[in-house]
């Protein structure tokens, strides 16, 4: 047999759990699945791939009318996440170093605690909308959090640091004078690799 064959022999997609979408939510957590093929395009209600052996969300559905929930797999990458989910958005427990592929405009909160997260750079321009908070806690998390008030929407923001998570959740919601506010108070306290974007 060659590697190659037994590679493809290894692999569980959501085509070979046969699964006919009659509308709702789409379960299928805990198959031991390594890919979201053959997943339906749009779910009108949840989607639920939880505790899987997915390293990428490629094959997921486009549109989600309910929470997405890909946490506990092993993605080291948001690529291919829908570019809309209309309730919560979670990822914890994965490998995750970057938010890049994150939905664009999430409908309720956006969880990503423990992963492998050092920095929030640019998280503004892979996220416009969260109508929820953001939960970004057990991350060792060390510079770029000011994008965070970019954000429309986030009602609260959790992150480790107390420090730094007080002076953001302070100047939530107040758009980029808010941010230009939090980025002085991070300067003042010292937490220079923090105020970035």
């Amino acid at each position: 047999m060659k590697l190659k064959e037994l590679f493809e022999s290894t692999e569980k997609s959501v085509a070979d759990l046969g699964i006919e979408y009659k509308g709702g939510n789409f379960n299928c957590y805990r198959k031991e699945l390594t890919s979201l093929k053959g997943a339906p395009s749009h779910v009108g209600g949840g989607f639920d791939c939880h505790y899987n052996r997915l390293t990428s969300l490629q094959g997921a559905p486009s549109h989600i009318s309910g929470n997405f929930l890909c946490y506990d797999n092993k993605l080291t990458s948001l690529e291919g996440a829908p570019s809309h989910v209309g309730g919560s958005f979670y990822c914890d427990g994965n490998e995750l170093t970057s938010l890049k592929g994150a939905p664009s405009r999430v409908g309720g909160s956006f969880d990503c605690l423990n992963n492998r997260l050092t920095s929030l750079k640019d998280v503004h321009k892979h996220i416009s909308q969260i109508q929820g908070s953001f939960g970004c806690k057990q991350n060792p998390i060390e510079s770029h959090v000011l994008g965070l008030l970019l954000i429309k929407g986030i009602t609260e923001i959790q992150l480790d640091h107390k420090q730094v998570e007080e002076i953001l959740n302070r100047h939530l919601g107040k758009g980029r004078a808010g941010m230009l506010m939090a980025q002085e108070e991070l300067i003042e306290a010292g937490l220079e690799e923090f105020a970035q974007l």
